[in-house]
């Protein structure tokens, strides 16, 4: 089976800009209707239902038992009975996360590893309803009891609606949206309810649910056009001054720029997608290379409002990220 990646999803800011830039065009602002989801720090992984077997995936990688990542790909064959009691076809998309995959966070307390599931792919459909999800993972599958481990992610909170084109109307919501992720940061709600832990929450993932009164695109690219997600402050991956942000930061220099985008959460979470948390001088390329990448990738927004190109940057990224590993190396 080949990898079928998650859309990657974008902050609040980089879908406005692409709302403005089609709206130039002549389309009209939406008004979206949108629910959120706890985000959960670990690593975003799926299992593959195929018709002979399943497969095991990273975000970026097929997984084995032999070539795992944090024993996700031994925890999915230990199942294998019972995805394969599923639909041929489906993907299954989750945070494998608690102690041993992050730390510092609430989930990382938990019993054991967790596979939250937070949506599935079917054919060209992501479904992402929580009712929808648990009737796709029944109970029991082909004979097989579903892994303990196991869960489906809920809605967290109320409904909110964002209309693009009433600038006030946006400020305000999203005004009130970076106190709902400020609440998640300071105690996550969903692990709470769960395990009874206490702890520091990641954020939270926003999904569209309605579009000008009608069903949202359920299409992988439809969907992540108009999904964000907004982190607290302790795990952003760009310094932006709230979690949620109407308008693209604006830096008036390559240094202010690398202060934006590689900060600590960047860093820290290509050691531990790179190189499982320890810094060693073997994985200092592969650290830099998806470094760079990532910022590359997440960057476009605010490159264009600062007037600047990649070439510009790229060196000074490089050598920020560089010092900070050498760092963690000692």
């Amino acid at each position: 089976m080949g990898h079928i990646a998650w859309a990657s999803i974008e902050l609040l800011h980089n879908v406005v800009r692409l709302l403005t830039a089609l709206n130039e065009e002549g389309q009209a602002f939406p008004v979206v209707r949108y629910r959120a989801k706890v985000k959960l720090h670990g690593s975003n992984c799926a299992v593959q239902v195929g018709p002979d077997g399943i497969a095991a995936q990273s975000r970026t990688t097929m997984l084995t038992p032999q070539a795992d990542y944090k024993g996700f790909a031994a925890w999915a064959q230990a199942h294998t009975a019972y995805f394969r009691g599923l639909r041929p076809g489906l993907v299954v998309f989750g945070e494998w996360c608690g102690p041993g995959v992050e730390r510092g966070v609430a989930v990382a307390q938990a019993p054991n590893k967790l596979f939250v599931v937070f949506a599935v792919r079917d054919a060209e459909r992501v479904v992402h309803e929580p009712d929808d999800l648990r009737a796709l993972l029944p109970d029991v599958a082909n004979g097989a009891a579903a892994p303990a481990e196991m869960h489906v992610l809920p809605w967290e909170g109320e409904p909110f609606t964002l209309d693009f084109g009433a600038r006030a109307q946006l400020e305000a919501e999203v005004a009130a949206l970076n106190l709902r992720v400020a609440e998640v940061e300071r105690e996550d709600p969903w692990v709470r309810r769960s395990f009874g832990v206490s702890g520091v929450g990641e954020g939270l993932v926003l999904y569209p649910i309605e579009v000008d009164g009608r069903p949202a695109p359920v299409d992988p690219a439809g969907l992540a056009a108009l999904m964000f997600k907004a982190k607290g402050e302790k795990h952003r991956s760009a310094g932006t001054k709230e979690a949620v942000q109407v308008d693209t930061e604006v830096v008036a220099s390559v240094e202010e720029f690398v202060a934006l985008m590689v900060g600590e959460g960047r860093l820290q979470q290509g050691l531990g997608t790179v190189c499982g948390g320890v810094a060693s001088p073997r994985d200092t390329g592969k650290f830099l290379t998806w470094l760079v990448a990532d910022v590359r990738k997440e960057s476009t927004a605010e490159l264009a409002a600062a007037g600047l190109q990649w070439a510009q940057v790229e060196k000074a990224v490089q050598a920020r990220a560089r010092a900070w590993y050498l760092a963690q190396r000692g």
